[in-house]
């Protein structure tokens, strides 16, 4: 049997590093991160656990590693292999939590961001965050899922005030706090020269987004991550402190089999359990652009058992009208 050709790799090509420390005052790290290239396209991952002494580190490794390893493998849907990396990683930190009674209630948040060639897709829980920094601008391609955000978002208090408001560290949405989590996904153009701060809120609470970009603007990868964690400790650093950023140096167009929303700024919120429906929901928001799938969303296609059936009647009609 002779074995298919491997496809062509990606002309796209994207430089990154990261890094995480304990900051000034928590002495145990409870953030995880990842960033790499791997078969399919480019990942980075950051979880900020939470629950307690080293329960928080067990969700936010979990969360880690599950991701890494659902994404390695390679796959042509990435919307939904996003979305499966995540539902892997809430029932394993679920069922981790289930069966060892001392890290009940830990979870953590999730924010990852897989480059495919042109396209770049977030998938995100919690309230770490993604920033975009195009030219001489920078976008946060995340919304906060905590208590604090959603006041700023119903114009209750203002993003100042949400920075040092004494809830700031309320989330309402976490990954592997229950059977079900919240997932939102979105996405962007990918271009040549942009740059991408993954950070816990270790990074975010502290610095203000024109002090991200200005460090990040500056400095390639490895440095620009190194002068975010100095600069945090430098203003105290009380919680964790994690930051991945990425430099596209070049972008390669190619073909997707995947359709975008119209919308790229609103993210696509799908609740996902342990069965497919949400999947099923990530699937209809990115639909699939093979022929089997575009089959599937014919008008006639819920009819095709009936339609089959009625021309075999058919057929049978004509083969008995020309044997008389």
């Amino acid at each position: 049997m002779i074995p298919a050709p491997k496809a062509k790799r990606s002309a796209t090509r994207v430089l990154y590093s990261g890094l995480s420390e304990a900051g000034r005052v928590r002495s145990i790290n409870q953030d995880s991160h990842f960033v790499g290239e791997m078969e399919t396209g480019y990942v980075a991952v950051v979880a900020d656990g939470m629950g307690g002494h080293k329960t928080g580190e067990v969700a936010s490794q979990k969360a880690v590693e599950t991701i890494r390893g659902e994404l390695s493998q390679a796959s042509t849907y990435p919307p939904a292999a996003l979305a499966k990396a995540v539902q892997a990683a809430n029932l394993e930190i679920f069922d981790y939590a289930s069966l060892h009674p001392e890290h009940q209630g830990m979870g953590t948040t999730l924010t990852t961001v897989f480059i495919d060639d042109q396209v770049g897709l977030v998938g995100h829980v919690g309230d770490s965050r993604a920033y975009l920094i195009r030219e001489n601008g920078i976008r946060q391609l995340t919304f906060d899922h905590s208590w604090v955000a959603e006041q700023v978002r119903q114009g209750v208090i203002t993003q100042d005030e949400a920075r040092r408001h004494r809830l700031r560290n309320v989330i309402t949405n976490a990954l592997g706090s229950t059977q079900e989590v919240k997932l939102d996904l979105l996405y962007f153009e990918v271009q040549a020269g942009d740059k991408l701060l993954l950070c816990s809120d270790g990074v975010s609470m502290l610095l203000t987004e024109d002090v991200m970009k200005s460090l990040v603007s500056k400095h390639k990868p490895e440095e620009a991550v190194k002068h975010l964690i100095a600069e945090a400790n430098r203003r105290g650093s009380p919680d964790n402190i994690t930051a991945i950023v990425l430099e596209v140096e070049n972008v390669e167009t190619r073909a997707k089999k995947y359709a975008l929303p119209d919308n790229y700024q609103e993210p696509k919120s799908v609740t996902i359990g342990s069965s497919t429906t949400g999947i099923r929901k990530v699937e209809e928001a990115f639909p699939r652009q093979d022929w089997a799938a575009k089959l599937r969303r014919h008008p006639l296609y819920p009819y095709r058992l009936w339609l089959l059936g009625i021309l075999y009647l058919i057929l049978v009609l004509v083969i008995f009208a020309l044997w008389r």
